[in-house]
């Protein structure tokens, strides 16, 4: 990891941020230079080609049940990970960089070295608003980072084991010998709850533009995150607050289904959107991409979200719903997101109006106009199922199947079969250490960091 971090230290020269790039230099003693103004870390923060992209929860969405390839398509596959994560394979990498590690800690020296940098600026009256906004937009940004690494790295969160199994490096300095042991899985988590909600201080309430991080989409990854670790009661109570400040949904009634990609560009008005984010496209997606024909199957006549989510390619159907109005996956939490995490926790905390309320706010948007009939009590046999029903037939591709996979599968159950030609493959609820990627290959090579068994 010190010799990775370094060489993460120095791509820093080569990525273009703003026209000020002069801080990205490397000084003569191989030192990282740190950007010194206000206005460098802006910028700095403000990259999207690096910020507002991700390549870890892509690696989770390899392994779910919600698109499949045939045998062809898998044989032609050029990427170790992409191949040997479709079958959960105990060796994933042969060798190769995971560069959804990379990716992330890339992102997290971004943010430490603005934290450190801020840290020897004098905050006053006429700077107070940017200052804060930029120290509120790097802790937001390590917090999303850690988590996604959480995702795919460490084991699910179980509050009963949590404090005994490992977590991931948290990283909090830009200082290449900080040590590189890894924390227990509460330590994890309890590291990117403090950040968001210090980020929660420093943050506007909504974003100049959607690119950047906000009050909104930190309570929404907060409602995300408690979602995650069982604490419903948490959960719901920040994804209240994110939809207090807005929740208006997407009427698929007046979304044009007929074209290629749906839904807006994020600069021209997606509603249900608080923060633009891009899962980079790999092979296994942008090529073969063929949605679950059973999962297909679940979706009613006058349900609009087959129309707009699915594209029928000769006697197949592909994926072309994102949110981001084109061919790339959004990961982070949208609004429909939240108003099912609202019903999820509503009924697990007993309320079963109050998540069949939120569960109807949303699905009626989600119909063709006077088709829905609306869920309640007496009609609803079994609501949690019908919540996690919808979550699932919303959220396709956004970065949450496979923790919800990882969530449920002690309550639930679920195993998922691969059929390639004559070969079965199964992921059964409890091959546990199948649900957790192991540490890439070259960083356990550098040493100091314990390997996850496969």
């Amino acid at each position: 990891m010190k010799s990775l971090y370094t060489i993460i230290a120095g791509l820093l020269c080569l990525v273009s941020v703003s026209c000020h790039t002069d801080f990205l230099e490397l000084k003569p003693d191989s030192r990282l230079a740190v950007p010194s103004s206000l206005k460098d870390m802006d910028a700095l923060m403000d990259n999207m080609t690096v910020m507002n992209t991700t390549s870890v929860l892509i690696m989770g969405e390899i392994g779910t049940d919600d698109y499949y390839l045939n045998e062809t398509e898998w044989n032609s596959l050029t990427n170790p990970y992409q191949k040997n994560g479709y079958v959960w394979a105990v060796d994933i990498y042969e060798g190769q960089q995971c560069p959804g590690w990379n990716n992330a800690y890339t992102k997290v020296l971004y943010s430490n070295i603005v934290l450190e940098g801020l840290g020897k600026i004098q905050a006053n009256d006429k700077n107070m608003e940017q200052y804060n906004r930029i120290r509120g937009t790097a802790l937001f940004w390590r917090a999303w980072q850690f988590f996604q690494l959480a995702q795919i790295f460490c084991d699910d969160y179980e509050k009963e084991t949590a404090s005994q199994k490992m977590g991931i490096p948290i990283r909090l300095s830009s200082d290449i010998n900080q040590s590189n042991a890894r924390v227990s899985i509460e330590a994890t988590y309890q590291q990117i709850v403090n950040d968001l909600t210090e980020a929660l201080t420093f943050l506007p309430v909504l974003p100049k533009e959607k690119t950047r991080p906000s009050k909104q989409a930190t309570l929404a990854l907060l409602a995300r995150i408690y979602l995650q670790m069982k604490e419903y009661g948490l959960a719901k109570q920040y994804a209240d607050q994110c939809l207090a400040i807005a929740d208006e949904l997407i009427d698929y009634n007046k979304v044009d289904s007929r074209l290629s990609f749906p839904f807006p560009l994020y600069s021209l008005g997606n509603v249900e959107q608080p923060l633009f984010n891009v899962m980079l496209e790999i092979q296994v997606f942008f090529s073969y991409l063929k949605v679950n024909p059973t999962l297909l199957a679940s979706y009613e006549a006058n349900d609009l979200r087959f129309p707009v989510y699915f594209l029928k390619a000769n006697n197949d159907y592909t994926f072309k719903g994102s949110y981001n109005g084109y061919d790339t996956f959004n990961p982070f939490p949208a609004l429909d997101e939240l108003m099912l995490i609202r019903a999820e926790c509503s009924e697990r905390l007993g309320n079963h109006e109050d998540a069949l309320q939120a569960l109807n706010t949303l699905l009626i948007k989600r119909y063709k106009t006077g088709t829905y009939q609306a869920m309640t009590v007496a009609n609803t046999k079994n609501i949690l199922a019908e919540i996690l029903n919808q979550r699932r037939k919303s959220l396709l591709f956004r970065g949450v199947r496979w923790s919800d996979l990882r969530r449920l599968r002690k309550e639930i159950g679920y195993t998922l079969v691969r059929s390639l030609g004559t070969k079965k493959y199964a992921l059964a609820p409890e091959d546990e250490k199948l649900y957790t990627w192991p540490i890439p290959d070259n960083v356990i090579n550098l040493g100091g960091i314990a390997q996850n068994v496969r």
